[in-house]
């Protein structure tokens, strides 16, 4: 079954877009309601749902079945790093 999702990130990295899905949106309000820091993600693809979160200080450990959609979500926290990175040292 990975193959099928690693030919699926593959050929679009941003398959289910950018924005956070409706479900996180969710998921966020009741993790701030229960002050809740730190979530496990699972099916975490190439990283939608798992940067919103972080972008709203929740620490997140993210894991997905294709190797190819946790290289890309690898790749998006390293260029978001390099980014705050230059920021800070302003």
């Amino acid at each position: 079954m990975s193959e099928v999702w690693n030919k699926v990130y593959k050929s679009d990295s941003t398959f289910f877009g950018e924005e956070p899905s409706n479900f996180a949106m969710i998921c966020f309000n009741h993790m701030k309601a229960n002050n809740v820091k730190k979530v496990l993600e699972l099916r975490a693809g190439h990283g939608r749902d798992t940067n919103f979160f972080a972008s709203n200080d929740i620490e997140v450990d993210a894991l997905d079945y294709s190797v190819t959609a946790v290289d890309i979500l690898d790749k998006i926290v390293k260029e978001k790093k390099k980014a705050a990175n230059k920021i800070t040292n302003l």
